[in-house]
Formats: C-alpha cells, sequence, structure tokens
C-alpha cells in the first residue's frame, strides 16, 4: 500500500483539489508552482539489487543497486497509455533489497477488455523490471488492480 504522503499521492489530490474548485482562474500556474514544490522536497528511496546485465566485466563481489523511485517512475512511464490506462499506484514487493513481486493500480478505460489490458500491462511491467534490474519476475507475483474506469 502507498504512503499517501509520498510526493505523487500529495501533488495528486493538491490537483484534484484545484481542478474541482471552478472558481480558481490561475489553474495552470498554482498547478505549475505545486509541482516545483513536490520536486523539490527530499525524497526517501530504498535500493533495490540489480543484477549486471550479461558479459559485464564486473566481478561476483561488486553489486549494484537502483533507487526505488527510479524503478517506479520508470514502470509509470511504461505503463502509461497502455490500452489507455493510467497508472495511479505502483508498489514494489521487496524482501529486504530485492523485488519479489509488483502491484499496479490502474484507470482504465471504458468498453476496454479489462483482463487482455491487465495481462498486457503484466507482461509490459514484467518486462522492464527484467530490464532494469535483471530479475525475471513471474506472473503470479505481478498484481494488476482497474481502480476506476474513465471514457475515451
Amino acid at each position: 500500500m502507498a504512503n499517501p504522503l509520498e510526493p505523487d499521492s500529495v501533488l495528486a489530490r493538491a490537483a484534484t483539489e484545484l481542478r474541482d474548485a471552478p472558481q480558481e482562474p490561475n489553474w495552470v500556474d498554482i498547478s505549475a508552482s505545486i509541482l516545483t514544490k513536490v520536486r523539490n522536497t527530499t525524497r526517501r528511496t530504498w535500493p533495490i539489487d540489480s543484477a549486471f546485465p550479461s558479459g559485464s566485466a564486473a566481478g561476483p563481489a561488486d553489486s549494484l543497486r537502483v533507487s526505488d523511485h527510479i524503478v517506479k517512475t520508470t514502470l509509470r512511464r511504461a505503463l502509461a497509455d497502455v490500452h489507455g490506462a493510467q497508472p495511479t499506484e505502483i508498489d514494489l514487493d521487496l524482501d529486504d533489497h530485492a523485488c519479489i513481486g509488483l502491484f499496479v493500480a490502474v484507470i482504465g478505460v471504458y468498453g476496454d477488455d479489462l483482463q487482455a489490458a491487465g495481462d498486457e500491462l503484466a507482461t509490459i511491467a514484467i518486462d522492464t523490471v527484467s530490464d532494469l534490474l535483471g530479475v525475471t519476475l513471474g506472473r503470479d507475483v505481478v498484481e494488476i488492480r482497474v481502480d476506476d474506469i474513465e471514457e475515451r
């Protein structure tokens, strides 16, 4: 479950509240200001183990770690607009520093085959994690949940 105080959650909530306030004529200026302030806040990250690409000169004693924020951002970009879906939450299932699974919540598109969309999103997420971390996740440890449906 995502921390409700994570910058992405705070920004989304602030943007929704401002967007729903029709009396605010300077929405674009306020939105840019909020985005700038959120990006300037300190983000705590957790290092995630990653495997060196095959053929790498790195020895067995070396290690490579990638920030959880980088993994989530890369996943969000990879999943954006697949079947028109928009990721709203991405959580990594971790065992200490190892990624052992994923949870992705999305907003789906009305009329789409949500099962097929979920399967495609899961495949893309698995491939993205494999490319980024060198970890192969099974489909059984990748959960895709549709939180809402919107019209095209």
